[in-house]
């Protein structure tokens, strides 16, 4: 397997199981704009298997508008949909995680902004 490497932040507040063995959230990234001049953005479904690290930092670290360097696999799940119907999504597995904006950092700005 390949792997890709995606910067971008997290269009909301990660999702972890209360065991911590699993984490989904979603990465947006800005490409440029598109020919009629709109703002181009691509989303990744993310999921990390990997109880450390969603312990310590995916669930400590992370809040909508981090900005990450996520290095992984994509693979392919198919599933049943609500209205029923079988469909297919890609996602990224998570290998590894670097975090450029934390969320703490984050929430301070914002103390330093309000004060």
């Amino acid at each position: 397997m390949q792997n890709i490497v995606f910067v971008g932040r997290l269009a909301a507040d990660p999702q972890v199981t209360e065991d911590y063995a699993k984490a989904v959230f979603r990465l947006l990234e800005n490409r440029g704009r598109d020919a009629s001049g709109e703002p181009r953005v691509v989303g990744v479904n993310c999921v990390s298997w990997a109880k450390g690290l969603n312990e310590r930092v995916i669930a400590e670290g992370l809040a909508a508008g981090c900005e990450v360097v996520a290095v992984g696999a994509f693979v392919d799940n198919r599933y049943e949909a609500r209205e029923g119907g079988e469909r297919a999504a890609k996602e990224l597995v998570i290998r590894s995680l670097t975090v450029l904006d934390w969320a703490a950092d984050r929430a301070a700005q914002v103390l330093r902004h309000a004060a």
